[in-house]
């Protein structure tokens, strides 16, 4: 593989002795892995339903190797929603930030929502996670991941770190800042990166850092966490930012919890004396290059309870139709908004983000139109199998299950009307019932083609 020139000069100062099983490593496959989803499929039944599982990643429970033959985007657990395709490294900063039900979490660079998802499973869908990224051509596949994993308490932003302040001041008890970075640690994987790279002048990704650490920490409580992280192996934007932070502002350090401490051999310490920083090498660990580091905020004080959104239960009777049909119960999707667009939402504890740029909030449960509610794709996906009687159930194994995900009508047998479509007892989407025939409703952006 050829490196970028200036990439290995650096390099070769940095490592000295070790640059050449440094460079070797560039020229062995880079490691694939997917992620387990909590939400939706315990350790067990993950462990003995997908096949093509490997060794689990050190570092995060829920990840587990797989090989380069597997395509798990082709798989039908990947559509159900039951796991994340993800570089082993990426799922560290997670790991790191330790998110917990009932929290107040904000993931700034959200997109395409890897660790987004990961951090929603670990919330168990209890409390409020803001997924924000300041690129509106990345929010559709932020969304999508968010609603195929069935995460109900997300606020997706679109908007610059300053103005989140307007709702958000001392708000949040955990912010994860996956910065934008130069990607050298992407470079086995990703040979655009690599191409771009010569047109890149680190000192401008710093200077982002740089800022988006000192506006982050505004919209933190004080006692709050914070965890910075890139991919990429340059000092000048992992150990040289964090000393900077801490060099101006004196009521953060750096701390490591003690499960990862113990990974001696998974991981390696941060340079240049920064021991409770996170690094991953290629040619020594078993992922691509990332540093991430903990930030913990001093204070004690109170934090910023931020206004609710007015969430009074409208009574939509197309809406309480549709579940009664399909035999609803759960109290939990009673609690309805109707927003712009004629668009039903289930928002549940969410702050008021009037101010801000929002594209997408809580549960989209489906739409109003011409007086006919029509469920959505997330709100499928959000539900489990016994939460609702009206169902078809496929087996993975059954033709009509590929059927299905391409859009095609499919036999089935029961009662006329709307069904939730699972495939071994996941649910996948919607369809309706009529004389034998399933009319579907699986959303066509997602299809298979």
């Amino acid at each position: 593989m050829k490196l970028p020139e200036k990439f290995t000069e650096a390099m070769k100062f940095l490592l000295k002795d070790e640059y050449f099983l440094f460079e070797a490593s560039f020229e062995q496959a880079s490691y694939q892995a997917v992620r387990r989803n909590s939400l939706k499929i315990d350790k067990t039944d993950f462990e003995a339903k997908l096949d093509f599982l490997g060794q689990q990643v050190a570092w995060c429970e829920e990840s587990y190797y797989i090989d380069d033959e597997t395509r798990p985007g082709k798989e039908i657990g990947y559509h159900c929603g039951l796991y994340y395709i993800q570089e082993p490294s990426a799922s560290l900063p997670v790991s790191l930030l330790k998110p917990n039900p009932g929290e107040k979490i904000l993931d700034l660079c959200a997109s395409p929502g890897g660790k987004t998802t990961q951090i929603g499973a670990k919330m168990k869908n209890k409390g409020v996670l803001v997924a924000n990224d300041i690129s509106y051509s990345r929010l559709a596949p932020l969304k999508r991941n968010l609603q195929l994993f069935g995460i109900t308490n997300s606020i997706i932003c679109h908007e610059t770190t300053d103005r989140l302040k307007l709702v958000f001041d001392g708000y949040f008890d955990k912010i994860l800042i996956d910065a934008p970075c130069s990607g050298e640690g992407m470079f086995r994987r990703d040979e655009k990166t690599r191409k771009k790279y010569n047109g890149y002048v680190i000192e401008d990704f710093v200077i982002i850092q740089k800022q988006l650490l000192n506006q982050a920490k505004e919209l933190l409580k004080p006692g709050g966490q914070m965890v910075y992280s890139t991919c990429t192996f340059s000092i000048k934007e992992n150990e040289e930012v964090i000393k900077w932070f801490l060099s101006e502002n004196s009521d953060f350090s750096i701390i490591l919890p003690e499960e990862i401490l113990t990974l001696h051999n998974s991981i390696s310490n941060g340079l240049e004396g920064m021991d409770n920083a996170v690094r991953i090498w290629p040619h020594k660990h078993r992922g691509e290059g990332h540093f991430a580091a903990l930030l913990q905020h001093k204070g004690t004080s109170q934090s910023n309870k931020a206004k609710l959104e007015t969430t009074n239960s409208i009574n939509i009777s197309e809406v309480e139709s549709f579940y009664k049909e399909i035999g609803l119960e759960k109290e939990e999707f009673y609690k309805v908004i109707l927003q712009q667009n004629n668009r039903i939402m289930c928002i549940k504890d969410l702050p008021d983000t009037a101010q801000l740029k929002t594209i997408y909030k809580g549960l989209e449960v489906g739409f109003l139109k011409n007086g006919r509610f029509l469920p959505s794709q997330s709100f499928a996906m959000a539900l489990q199998a016994d939460y609702v009687k009206e169902k078809v159930n496929i087996s993975k194994n059954q033709p009509e299950a590929l059927k299905y995900l391409k859009g095609e009508t499919i036999p089935a047998e029961g009662s006329n009307g709307w069904k939730l479509v699972c495939i071994d007892d996941y649910p996948v989407g919607w369809g309706k019932l009529s004389d034998g025939m399933l009319k579907n409703h699986y959303l066509k952006e997602w299809r298979l083609q």
